[in-house]
């Protein structure tokens, strides 16, 4: 195995609601990275993080899971945590080793009780982090509206980085608004 100096490690801690799709972004973080050859799945049991038979019988995280990827000659480890509030122990322990965090909301339920709390996690400890609005393929995704409770619940300041171009059925791909480039996804997926 390749040997990282510790200056070139990074821990990324993903955090939110239970059901927010943490772990689809964790899985789809190892698959852009080239770490995995498939994007793993909670649904179909291929998930790279919730391999424990509880979690495979609940399709949900139950306790924090580790994987890493190499991005631009960094190592990155990702901590995909438990949504749960039974399990917000782990949101702290995770947080106590992240350099930044993820915050997932989905953009058909907005924030939730879970996402408030993980975020005040983060803020305690002065750990810089960024939302995902995940889930903008699903029955009811409005971006507009989970950006909104973004910005009523988390931080007025939070701005968009990146806008979806459809949603539900049509979500087709998304606007960059840094790079000023539309991106959108292939017929099948890929």
């Amino acid at each position: 195995m390749k040997r990282y100096d510790t200056t070139d490690i990074r821990n990324i801690v993903i955090v939110g609601q239970r059901g927010s799709g943490k772990t689809s972004l964790a899985e789809a973080m190892l698959f852009s990275a080239g770490r995995t050859t498939r994007l793993g799945s909670v649904d179909d049991n291929t998930s790279n993080f919730d391999t424990e038979p509880e979690e495979i019988k609940r399709c949900s995280t139950i306790h924090t899971a580790v994987a890493w990827a190499e991005w631009k000659k960094k190592k990155i480890n990702i901590l995909d945590t438990p949504g749960a509030a039974d399990f917000a122990y782990d949101v702290k322990m995770a947080a106590k080793v992240a350099g930044a965090g993820v915050v997932v909301v989905s953009a058909t339920d907005g924030v939730q009780v879970g996402t408030e709390k993980a975020w005040a996690t983060l803020q305690e400890r002065g750990i810089p982090a960024a939302v995902f609005i995940s889930q903008m393929d699903r029955e009811r995704a409005n971006f507009a509206d989970a950006l909104e409770s973004v910005k009523a619940s988390l931080s007025r300041q939070a701005a968009p980085l990146q806008v979806p171009i459809g949603s539900e059925q049509d979500f087709k791909g998304i606007v960059d608004l840094v790079s000023q480039k539309a991106y959108l996804f292939s017929e099948d997926g890929k």
